[in-house]
């Protein structure tokens, strides 16, 4: 529907707990307010928000996508004695290479660029790759693979003697040189790169490595590294750490169960899993188990019990559950209804960057519910959210680059822009998240019929659909969303 005027954009409460709005303030607010577009949000703690720190957001792809026409020049250095960890016989290195920055102005980058994504190296990979208190950047993938540059699978540590924590970390650093630029790398490197990194840790896992097996499980996830995402083979891997005890593998197994990914569907098994991670004092298990149990999935329905364990993760600081405990105190179901606690929750979780919990907020200003009127403050907070919707984005966060695809198309926090809508809603199935497929294909009406009918268009152009354009997600919908996440 290219003609749309705007509307409030309204999540459905059985994708989620409750539906979440993207306020509209003043004029322009009550000129948009006569439609409705619905869009489809992961609200909830689902696969990819859970991190051994306890971070919720950490295991995200946190990268840095390498601009285009970038030609980073690196060669290497006499590295350090190899080491070997394991049986599999792979030589692991520190050494030092030496990188010619280069890079393309217009695409908003740091002045200076290495060409490369990197995600971060948690505790778990930490462990296994015997770093102690090092972490670095993981090269997850080199926009110019030419011999002896930088290679996927390496971990950059320091940057012209800097340490480097992460990928942000690498990206200060960047910011201070320009194009042209040489620089001294000290790297870390598992034989020839990637596929020996692999090997090596399937090896210690074979060996009894925990940290090795949760840490496959999460690179395999999201493809990382290690080659594209096979959430099989990562099953495998979160199952083996989860049977260790680890905790945090755990719940992502039991996400995996959840929503079929890898595994079967089987919603009885992935509470077994919660539960057993949630008694083990792991956050985003007891918000997952306590989704379970107000979702009445895998469990009786029970809202007191669901409040229960959503309290005990809020307690723990979980931003997740902040925001549905707060959707549980605005409709009094488990506890006595309190909007005042509902505001405050709330609140606590938009501070902390939750998209859902600032949109749900702005509403509540707009429309007076529980809170004095406010369109002033719902408008503030509406462009608040567009902005930590792109940020999930810009993280690869499949279901967030699908939501900034959906404020574009309807102009809420952006300027209107099918074309940037088209944009980001084509490069979020291209991410290949089979969540974000099943709940369009399972709640299609979380989308008015006119953006379905839009979204059909997109596909077609895209070469993906040809059906009918009527607004009715068929399996042939589905298909071409799954052929879309195929592609490279």
């Amino acid at each position: 529907m290219v003609g749309i005027k705007g509307v409030r954009v309204r999540l459905r409460p059985f994708l989620i707990t409750g539906s979440i709005s993207l306020a509209l303030a003043g004029a322009a607010g009550q000129a948009l307010a006569q439609d409705k577009v619905q869009l489809a949000q992961r609200w909830t703690p689902l696969t990819g928000i859970l991190a051994p720190e306890g971070d919720e957001q950490a295991s995200s792809d946190k990268t840095a996508t390498p601009p285009k026409g970038t030609s980073p020049v690196t060669t290497s250095a006499v590295p350090t004695k190899p080491v070997v960890l394991s049986s599999s016989g792979v030589q692991t290195a520190r050494l030092s290479v030496r990188a010619t920055l280069s890079t393309v102005a217009s695409d908003g980058q740091p002045p200076g660029s290495l060409g490369v994504r990197t995600t971060s190296v948690d505790t778990d990979l930490a462990g296994a790759l015997r770093f102690g208190a090092d972490r670095g950047a993981l090269v997850s993938d080199v926009s110019a693979p030419l011999a002896g540059e930088l290679r996927v699978g390496d971990v950059i540590l320091k940057l012209e003697g800097r340490e480097i924590a992460g990928p942000d970390a690498l990206a200060e650093a960047l910011r201070g040189f320009n194009p042209g630029k040489a620089i001294t790398l000290d790297i870390w490197r598992a034989g020839e790169g990637a596929a020996d990194l692999k090997r090596l840790l399937v090896d210690q896992s074979n060996e009894g490595d925990v940290e090795a097996s949760a840490s496959l499980g999460r690179l395999l996830s999201l493809g990382l590294a290690l080659g594209p995402r096979n959430p099989s083979e990562a099953a495998i891997y979160y199952l083996k750490a989860a049977q260790a005890g680890h905790l945090p593998s755990m719940t992502r197994y039991g996400l995996f169960a959840k929503d079929g990914v890898g595994i079967p569907k089987d919603e009885a098994l992935a509470a077994k899993w919660f539960l057993e991670a949630a008694n083990g004092g792991q956050e985003a298990a007891m918000t997952n188990l306590g989704g379970l149990y107000e979702a009445g999935r895998g469990v009786k329905q029970d809202y007191a019990e669901a409040a229960r364990w959503y309290r005990q993760a809020v307690d723990k600081g979980h931003i997740f559950a902040m925001h549905k405990l707060a959707l549980l105190y605005e409709a009094g179901r488990g506890v006595d209804k309190d909007d005042q606690e509902a505001v405050k929750l709330l609140r606590q979780a938009s501070d902390r960057g939750l998209s859902e919990a600032t949109s749900w907020l702005a509403e509540k200003y707009e429309l007076g519910r529980g809170i004095p009127k406010d369109e002033t403050e719902a408008y503030r907070l509406n462009a608040r959210a567009a902005d930590q919707v792109r940020k999930s984005a810009d993280l690869g966060n499949a279901v967030a680059t699908f939501n900034l695809g959906i404020l574009y198309r309807i102009g809420k926090g952006v300027k209107r822009s099918d074309t940037e809508a088209a944009y980001w809603v084509v490069r979020s199935l291209k991410l290949g998240d089979k969540y974000l497929v099943s709940e369009l294909m399972r709640n299609p009406d979380v989308l008015s019929i006119g953006d379905r009918k839009w979204l059909q268009e997109v596909l077609r152009d895209e070469g993906a659909y040809k059906g009918p354009i009527n607004g009715t997600f068929t399996t042939d919908v589905q298909v071409a969303m799954e052929t879309l996440g195929g592609r490279a």
